[in-house]
């Protein structure tokens, strides 16, 4: 009796061992600025808000007022509800954005925030957040702007644009509750190219945008093994939402990951490898402030888009309409370059294609374009013309497939290069061609 007592006791730990790994929840802490992701920013439109404000100041020559709302799903319901927007229409969106309007509220309350925007008297332009959303603009910080920029003097500033800390209402749970929020208006829209549907003419002279500059970083122990979590919602939202939400994985001691320099965060359904271990990200918490991971399986062979993991399995074509399988190459380094004839960059990287080709291709080495287009036979002509003698891929951008390489290595820039070694492992990604030289010379 007391060795069956033992042996439960030692399977109830082991049970409980196994249950801490299966499933992570990892807690995040929010960070002020874009940290190692790409900034990000939203358009706030002209609306036909009848709301009067005061205190708007006597030295501005002209403004406009423009309201932003800080809880989609309850802007989306009451547009509908207001006759904004059709049911078709509405149903569609809550279709798209997975809306549940059974949580949103049927009173009115305060998940608006008013920003003013104008000249003075000086010509630089003026912006002024309603900070305690009281409608009054008389107590609050008025920001000033050298205007014009070019689009290199605002890309310069862009990270050192003051922000306001903003107050808000947010309803959850049946309850109003009150939040507050670091927002970054911007009176620049560098290269957009925007358009106002409305007759006032001075709305169409004011280009407004927002940023909220903060993200969520934590950390995660696998096996002794600590990586830095971090989670960015595009910077557009003060929640959080598995649709928009961006994860950057690392080892503590690795240099961190930067979605500035190519780095290609996760999204939730992705399916990460971390210490030889696999977890499907599941989910994240309104605010952001817990992530978790649904633990899958021990896995040795990691599939993935990142360097040292195995290349996915995919579909492919070639320009003659045969399939492209890696098979054909057995031993052989194998270098992507995804491309297109529209893409500028792509066709000055042409000459350097052409000496890295001539230089290793008797070498146990294939390059292989991927032409990212909307017509094959003008990329066929192209690669004639151009003299480009070596593979070539076609997969078409009017006809999106889930299974092409474009999808499968999640390529959103072009041009993008992927190394493959011969057991099918990613070894390099973006690399500039004098970088992948070295590493092919090294390698052969």
């Amino acid at each position: 009796m007391k060795k069956l007592m033992i042996l439960t006791i030692i399977a109830i730990s082991i049970l409980s061992c196994t249950s801490q790994k299966k499933d992570l929840i990892i807690n995040l802490h929010s960070e002020n600025g874009y940290g190692v992701f790409c900034p990000g920013d939203k358009i706030i439109f002209p609306n036909n808000d009848s709301i009067q404000y005061k205190g708007i100041p006597t030295e501005l020559k002209e403004y406009v007022v423009r309201s932003m709302p800080l809880q989609s799903a309850q802007y989306y319901w009451d547009t509908y509800k207001k006759g904004k927007i059709d049911k078709d229409r509405f149903l569609k969106i809550v279709s798209r954005f997975k809306i549940d309007t059974t949580i949103l509220a049927n009173t009115p309350y305060d998940y608006y925030v008013a920003i003013l925007i104008g000249t003075n008297q000086k010509g630089k332009r003026v912006i002024i957040v309603d900070s305690n959303n009281d409608e009054d603009f008389s107590e609050e910080q008025i920001l000033e702007y050298e205007y014009p920029l070019s689009i290199k003097e605002q890309n310069k500033i862009y990270n050192t644009l003051p922000t306001i800390l903003t107050n808000y209402e947010y309803y959850l749970d049946g309850n109003v509750i009150e939040k507050s929020i670091e927002l970054r208006p911007i009176p620049y829209k560098g290269s957009l190219g925007i358009g106002y549907n409305t007759n006032n003419e001075i709305e169409k002279k004011y280009d407004l945008l927002v940023s909220f500059p903060q993200y969520r970083k934590g950390e995660i122990t696998i096996d002794k093994t600590k990586f830095e979590v971090f989670a960015s919602n595009g910077f557009t939202s003060p929640s959080y939402s598995k649709r928009e939400t961006s994860i950057l994985f690392s080892k503590t001691n690795d240099k961190k990951p930067s979605e500035v320099d190519g780095d290609i965060p996760y999204q939730f359904g992705d399916i990460i490898n971390l210490n030889k271990q696999d977890y499907l990200l599941d989910n994240i918490s309104l605010w952001g402030d817990t992530i978790k991971l649904k633990y899958i399986g021990e896995n040795t062979h990691p599939t993935g888009i990142r360097e040292g993991m195995f290349i996915p399995k995919f579909n492919a074509k070639k320009l003659d309409n045969s399939t492209l399988n890696f098979d054909q190459y057995p031993n052989k380094y194998i270098l992507l370059d995804f491309w297109g004839t529209w893409c500028n960059p792509c066709i000055v990287l042409i000459p350097e294609l052409k000496e890295l080709n001539n230089q290793f291709r008797d070498k146990k080495f294939v390059l292989i374009s991927v032409a990212y287009d909307r017509d094959v036979q003008k990329v066929s002509d192209f690669v004639k013309n151009e003299q480009m003698e070596w593979e070539h891929v076609f997969v078409s951008q009017t006809q999106p497939d889930k299974n092409s390489l474009v999808e499968k290595l999640k390529v959103m820039s072009f041009p993008t290069t992927i190394l493959i070694s011969p057991d099918g492992k990613i070894i390099a990604r973006n690399k500039t061609i004098p970088e992948l030289k070295e590493i092919l010379k090294n390698a052969l």
